[in-house]
């Protein structure tokens, strides 16, 4: 996947561990208390009450409530990001690493459906700099799914303009969970809608998708 250098964000701090330690509670009360109140009506003050840090403390580690965003919406997106290459290392057969790939997308979707809800509503709110550097990302993770499908439907089955327009719809449908989930119905288990996401994904790329509960034996195995 192409690296993307992920924006730096000021700090009195030098102590790296420290400054790990301490984004990670902002982090964690932000998405608490954006998805509350939203985040105009936010302070820093509350995030702070949240995280158990003093607003004079949060300026050691950041700079404005805007970083404080920005560092929520790349946390984010990290973590699916995470879920492929996890999945794309666990397996060397090309079409099971596609598969896999959309399965973990899929139950991060599933498993952090507020917080991506959250990154929809509110990352407009991003200065143009972090979001230049938040679709940056989310480019580098769709252009890796481009060549994963490649790999599996090959080069000359999909001229480049429509595999672009394919891995767009694929990659997009798994938000699908968070987007429309008041929609869904709730008497489907997890498994479930990861199962009928990416068998509808993978039917749509003219692949057959593996068997469900080879699939997920696949991924345990690839996990242990």
């Amino acid at each position: 996947m192409r690296k993307t250098a992920v924006r730096a964000i000021g700090t009195n701090t030098k102590d790296p561990e420290l400054i790990r330690d301490r984004r990670e509670q902002l982090i964690r009360a932000a998405l608490e208390v954006f998805q509350e109140k939203g985040f105009h009506s936010t302070t820093v003050r509350d995030i702070g009450r949240a995280a158990g840090l003093t607003q004079g403390t949060i300026y050691n580690y950041v700079r404005s409530k805007e970083d404080i965003l920005f560092l929520v919406c790349d946390r984010v997106i990290a973590e699916y990001i995470a879920s492929m290459e996890q999945a794309v290392a666990a397996t060397g057969d090309p079409k099971r690493r596609l598969e896999e790939a959309l399965r973990g997308v899929t139950r991060v979707m599933i498993e952090q459906s507020s917080a991506i809800l959250l990154v929809y509503h509110e990352s407009h709110n991003l200065d143009r700099r972090s979001l230049r550097s938040v679709l940056a990302r989310v480019q580098g993770w769709i252009d890796r799914f481009e060549e994963l499908i490649a790999e599996c439907v090959g080069h000359e089955r999909l001229p480049k303009t429509k595999r672009g327009l394919l891995t767009n719809i694929v990659t997009f449908l798994p938000t699908l969970i968070a987007l429309r989930g008041w929609s869904l119905s709730k008497d489907l288990t997890h498994d479930q809608y990861t199962d009928g996401l990416v068998e509808f994904m993978m039917r749509g790329l003219g692949l057959t998708p593996l068997k469900p509960r080879e699939a997920r034996y696949a991924d345990q195995s690839g996990r242990s």
